[in-house]
């Protein structure tokens, strides 16, 4: 096993074994699935004015309110991190659990995926790993209620709108 370098990507996996069909098939789905973590996002029937972006395919990142004088892109973006888990801090209200098996059940990692449009504003909440109907619910309340940012993410000098997942953790 062997690590190649490859452009904008960190590295890909190369497996050496000897390629019969399934393994070939293996092989190419492994690729597909590690490249496609990289590459841009779109939904079936998107435009290319739907289309959505990770953070790492971007030039600027989204810049979250109160950023904006930050100089630097690895500074906003270390303020936009501070600034998502201040807000969480602040406004998540973990449901009330009635004793420890409650407690127990609505404790975990929530996932929860949006996109940062190009205006700066949230849409498309949903949960894509769930911990359980109370907490999901918070967590959906708590995204669609994130400040608009002070500026999109951004690309060849344009606006894109940028997919983001946000684990929340969930303790008693």
């Amino acid at each position: 096993m062997e690590i190649i370098p490859f452009g904008a990507l960190s590295c890909i996996l190369h497996l050496d074994f000897p390629q019969t069909p399934m393994k070939h098939f293996l092989s190419l789905l492994a690729f597909a699935i590690t490249f496609s973590a990289f590459a841009q996002v779109e939904g079936p029937g998107d435009s290319n004015d739907a289309t959505t972006f990770s953070f790492a395919t971007v030039e600027q990142r989204p810049i979250w309110p109160g950023c904006e004088s930050l100089t630097s892109e690895e500074a906003r973006f270390e303020c936009f991190n501070y600034g998502i888990m201040n807000f969480l801090r602040n406004n998540f209200n973990v449901p009330t659990a009635k004793n420890k098996k409650e407690q127990k059940a609505r404790t975990g990692k929530v996932y929860v995926d949006f996109v940062i449009e190009k205006d700066g504003s949230v849409s498309n909440v949903k949960i894509i790993r769930s911990v359980h109907p109370e907490v999901d619910a918070e967590a959906i309340r708590m995204v669609k209620s994130i400040p608009t940012m002070h500026a999109p993410a951004m690309l060849s000098g344009k606006p894109v709108r940028l997919r983001y997942t946000l684990p929340i953790n969930v303790q008693y």
